[in-house]
């Protein structure tokens, strides 16, 4: 312990007193002890700093959200429904038509991962705010004779939420029939929900997301190899049928890093997310 800024006060004390005093008075108090080390989970979590950065604060996220709706616009308007058939959109929720950064900052400010619990509390609390333009596109697919479907793997019992939430925000034709969660149960893969939109008689002429699996179940939990390989084999469809909207914070491509990555430990993720890391080598 560093006393020395009291020891002309307390070298005529006894030492037991002194030491006492010592401790009492400013700038004489032991070192703090050394804060805990940083957990796996808290360097996860971490990690996402400057993605949701990005999202909150950048010019580039709108301008990205605005050319994404402008393209599905067109998209829309050119499509051809198969004869007999009613035109129809399909657009992913979360990160796609409306923002949840703010549950991401909450994360990163108390260290926090993703649990269903608090996932549902942040939807209960019904303040994600509209992505750039996506009111607006919701609005064009039924003013030209569309119809609007809005498939997300948020759970049932936060069905009531996300209703009010999408209608507060001023999205169109907001009802039972076309908001399509994850059933109770049921799979996230949204093939189904898929299917069940074309069997009333519509054809997906668009859809709109943040993940592939938002446009078809054949990438869905696969490697990130095989996603690209999905990629490449449609790449006629990006920007025509399929419009992506960007989200580095979170998605399946992060299972896609590993066959063995959801089930691993915090310390085993960090590790695979390293060792994912393609690197010049400096020569």
């Amino acid at each position: 312990m560093q006393i020395s800024k009291c020891a002309p006060v307390l070298h005529r004390l006894s030492p037991a007193l002194g030491l006492t005093l010592g401790l009492l008075l400013s700038g004489c108090a032991p070192h703090q002890q050394a804060a805990a080390p940083e957990t796996a989970q808290q360097k996860l979590t971490e990690q996402t700093v400057f993605a949701v950065n990005w999202m909150q604060q950048s010019g580039e996220i709108s301008a990205l959200s605005y050319q994404a709706f402008n393209t599905a616009e067109t998209a829309f308007t050119q499509a051809r429904a198969e004869a007999g058939l009613k035109k129809a959109v399909v657009v992913d929720l979360d990160e796609t038509m409306i923002d949840n950064t703010a549950y991401a900052g909450w994360q990163i400010k108390h260290g926090q991962p993703f649990t269903d619990a608090t996932w549902s509390k942040w939807t209960q609390a019904r303040e994600a705010r509209a992505l750039p333009g996506a009111v607006e596109f919701s609005h064009y697919v039924i003013e030209h004779g569309g119809r609007i479907f809005y498939v997300s793997n948020r759970d049932q019992a936060d069905f009531a939420a996300t209703v009010d939430n999408l209608k507060a925000l001023g999205f169109a034709d907001v009802s039972p029939q076309t908001v399509l969660l994850k059933p109770i149960g049921g799979s996230s893969n949204k093939t189904a929900r898929f299917g069940l939109v074309e069997r009333q008689g519509y054809d997906i002429v668009v859809y709109v997301g943040d993940n592939l699996n938002d446009f078809s179940g054949e990438p869905y939990h696969k490697l990130n190899t095989e996603r690209r390989d999905f990629v490449n084999r449609h790449q006629d469809e990006f920007g025509r049928k399929y419009i992506v909207l960007p989200n580095p914070s979170y998605g399946d491509w992060e299972g896609g890093l590993s066959k063995d990555y959801w089930p691993a430990s915090d310390e085993q993720k960090v590790k695979i997310r390293e060792g994912k890391v393609d690197a010049w080598d400096g020569k």
